[in-house]
């Protein structure tokens, strides 16, 4: 499917800290443009595929940026996990109910605002996990 393939290339080539927002607006366009395959798929039987797809290309895609921001730190793998787990049901989160909504709202705006929300936020808690304060 040429959707699975875009957003396979994609989430690939913007694994970094400051590529990420650029990864997952490409996501959002390829459901978008997608869009009747998509909302055929999440309001049928099958819409735990449409999640599990997401989840897998939204982690791909954060656990490249959380493995760049602790290059250097003392941090274990199973953190580094939890913390791109986080992010990503946070992440699919957002889009399954941009799905839900018919994708009115403009995903640039969505990823602009979570840029907003998230700014330092993965680098703090690499930070806090590499610390023995856990």
């Amino acid at each position: 499917m040429v959707m699975y393939r875009r957003c396979t290339q994609s989430s690939r080539r913007q694994k970094t800290y400051d590529t990420w927002q650029q990864g997952f607006l490409q996501i959002f366009e390829a459901v978008l443009e997608n869009k009747p395959f998509i909302m055929n798929v999440y309001h049928s039987v099958s819409r735990e595929q449409v999640e599990i797809y997401l989840y897998k290309l939204t982690y791909d895609l954060l656990i490249g940026v959380v493995d760049e921001k602790s290059q250097g730190k003392s941090i274990r793998e199973e953190d580094k996990k939890f913390i791109a787990d986080f992010y990503k049901y946070a992440f699919v989160g957002l889009m399954l109910d941009w799905i839900r909504s018919d994708m009115k709202d403009n995903p640039k705006t969505i990823i602009d605002r979570l840029a907003l929300l998230i700014q330092g936020n993965i680098t703090t808690a690499i930070k806090d996990f590499a610390s023995d304060s856990i």
